[in-house]
């Protein structure tokens, strides 16, 4: 069975819900087996949107058996930036009917919208508002300020955003050329996202959105 068969079934299987570690764990080790089946422990990638412009392995925590399977990585300027939901898109990317700059300004109109979709419209750039032609890191604040979400309504956020995010990330990274390459360039790697002070966070929708653009693009 081809390996990007492979990876359409377990993508498939992972999508439906939250993938518990072991389920991506899997989807792990099949990747990592048409790139590296020398290592035994996964690389670990760390990113976030202020980044240093480092080589891969010599970022902060950063774990990688051989560098020389990044050396296309290595090449693209200021890549672990690109990875972030802050990153601005050049001309924006279509989720949802919309376009948006960033992830973050998608994320953040999904969620305003289960309430209001007046002010979800305001992040779009159709808008043409300051906000929407903002940063990643003005959306996110914006967003956790701009309406205030019922109870039931956080409940009903808890049980789709990873979704969404997937979703989002999806869309973003099958339109942005240069992020695209960037992402399938990570080859394997965990992806973790950390900031100065801060405790990382491993990134599983990041995982999920790269395993399902693999697909999307061994069917073209």
């Amino acid at each position: 069975m081809k390996s990007s068969t492979i990876i359409k079934i377990i993508y498939n299987d992972l999508m439906g819900s939250d993938p518990c570690e072991e389920e991506v764990k899997r989807l792990n080790e099949v990747l990592k087996s048409s790139v590296n089946p020398s290592n035994k422990q996964p690389d670990k990638l760390f990113y976030y949107s202020k980044s240093a412009d480092k080589p891969v392995g010599k970022g902060a925590n950063e774990l990688v058996a051989n560098p020389v399977d990044y050396a296309e990585l290595n090449k693209i300027g200021d890549w672990r930036r690109i990875l972030s939901n802050f990153c601005a898109i050049p001309n924006g990317f279509t989720y949802d009917g919309h376009t948006f700059k960033t992830v973050e300004h998608a994320f953040q109109s999904k969620k305003i919208g289960l309430v209001d979709q007046q002010k979800a419209f305001t992040f779009t750039l159709e808008s043409n508002t300051i906000l929407s032609r903002g940063g990643g890191q003005m959306a996110r604040g914006f967003g956790r300020k701009l309406v205030v979400l019922s109870k039931d309504k956080l409940k009903e956020w808890g049980r789709i955003k990873t979704q969404v995010m997937k979703d989002i990330m999806v869309a973003r990274f099958m339109q942005d050329d240069v992020g695209r390459d960037v992402l399938l360039k990570t080859n394997s790697a965990q992806l973790h996202h950390i900031r100065p002070r801060q405790k990382s966070i491993r990134m599983i929708e990041l995982e999920c959105a790269r395993a399902k653009v693999v697909e999307l693009l061994s069917t073209k």
